[in-house]
């Protein structure tokens, strides 16, 4: 009884599927997936702001989240196996941007000690998958490779390996040539914001996370998004109102999992959000999509708010956790010379599990059967909103 109540604690504390217990993936050959998606993106939504001058496409994707079957399979083949496929949007957008959800500690083993780098590889004390995640370096250089030019580190995995881990991850990150956003060294001023030049001017980035599965933050380097909110709004209002950023993205990790529709606190925030001038709203953490919508903005205009992209890539074959939706933003400037979003849509992505290999796979638009189960289930999640390309070979 006792066994069975730390169990139950456990996956309640790491708010992820755990792989211990799991029925084991069949054995995985080095194979990585055939072919890619090569059409553009079709909007179905209509534009939902008038705007002019040069355009900026946004693409974020949701977790990054490496159970140790995953990493055992990226750390053989290659992770860039894995997101081969949405690698094609990820390069092709001004900003691309993907939830890290774990520790990138070197070395750190999961009760704190810090020894030498063992390597890319599972060896369950340093690099671990569920509840506390850790992963090598060599994660961050095969997404930087795939085309992600900033990560989130604001999740309820942010403190999976204490202080130490999250100041190694930021430092991790930048070697890789990202940039994070989410987190703040040790020590360092709590100004949670990553501004960034894109065509239609500059834009900040804003990230916050709902929790820390409980685990301490003793040094207060994750700005919550619930716990902070006035300061989170307090960023979102003073970026909007400094004439050298453009425009506000807020990136929060909140949410109930495995849920396909959004919480009450959700809404509300995402409405507060918007009020103090966010220009968009990109959440993350469910493990499911969730719908897209678009709220009206002060200055009139509409700012689309994405309740959840899922995940990226996960091993949690199973629905809702198994789609994913990269969604697409198209900023431009604004009547007033601040950007907006023209267009917003997801590509649908399903993880598959085969004998060659897993990966994140786009099927092209009105795929049938089992192809285009991804997007048939995003059009009933979040409808109205698909950007699916025409155009796939597999």
């Amino acid at each position: 009884m006792r066994i069975a109540a730390v169990i139950t604690a456990l996956v309640v504390l790491a708010g992820c599927v755990p792989e211990a217990g799991r029925a084991p993936l069949a054995p995985l050959a080095t194979g990585g997936p055939a072919g890619t998606c090569t059409g553009a993106p079709q909007f179905e939504a209509p534009p939902l702001n008038t705007c002019s001058g040069p355009r900026a496409r946004l693409a974020f994707v949701g977790d990054v989240l490496l159970h140790v079957q995953m990493q055992d399979h990226g750390y053989k083949v290659g992770f860039g196996n894995i997101w081969h496929q949405p690698a094609r949007y990820l390069r092709t957008a001004d900003v691309a941007v993907a939830n890290l959800e774990g520790a990138v500690a070197p070395g750190v083993a999961q009760d704190g000690t810090i020894g030498p780098d063992p390597g890319p590889g599972v060896d369950i004390r340093v690099y671990t998958g569920f509840p506390q995640f850790n992963y090598h370096p060599v994660v961050l250089r095969d997404l930087a490779a795939a085309g992600v030019d900033l990560v989130t580190t604001a999740n309820n995995h942010a403190m999976d390996r204490g202080s130490v881990g999250a100041d190694m991850t930021l430092a991790e990150v930048a070697k890789a040539g990202l940039a994070a956003v989410g987190t703040v060294p040790a020590g360092a001023p709590r100004d949670f914001v990553h501004r960034r030049a894109t065509p239609a001017g500059t834009i900040a980035f804003i990230a916050c996370s709902f929790s820390t599965n409980g685990l301490p933050d003793p040094k207060r380097q994750l700005l919550r998004c619930f716990r902070d909110e006035a300061q989170l709004t307090a960023l979102v209002r003073r970026e909007a109102a400094d004439p050298g950023v453009a425009g506000v993205i807020v990136l929060p990790h909140w949410g109930v999992e495995y849920r396909t529709s959004p919480s009450a606190n959700q809404r509300a925030l995402a409405r507060a959000l918007v009020a103090a001038g966010a220009t968009a709203v990109v959440g993350t953490h469910p493990h499911a999509v969730q719908p897209f919508e678009v709220l009206t903005s002060p200055g009139g205009g509409g700012a689309p708010v994405v309740y959840s992209t899922g995940n990226f890539v996960a091993i949690q074959d199973f629905m809702p956790s198994k789609v994913g939706a990269m969604a697409l933003i198209d900023l431009c400037r604004g009547a007033d010379g601040r950007a907006v979003a023209e267009r917003a849509g997801w590509i649908a992505m399903e993880m598959l599990f085969t004998d060659r290999g897993y990966w994140a796979e786009i099927a092209p638009k009105g795929a049938e059967g089992r192809t285009g189960r991804a997007e048939a289930f995003l059009k009933r999640v979040a409808p109205g909103f698909s950007a699916q390309p025409p155009a796939c070979t597999r």
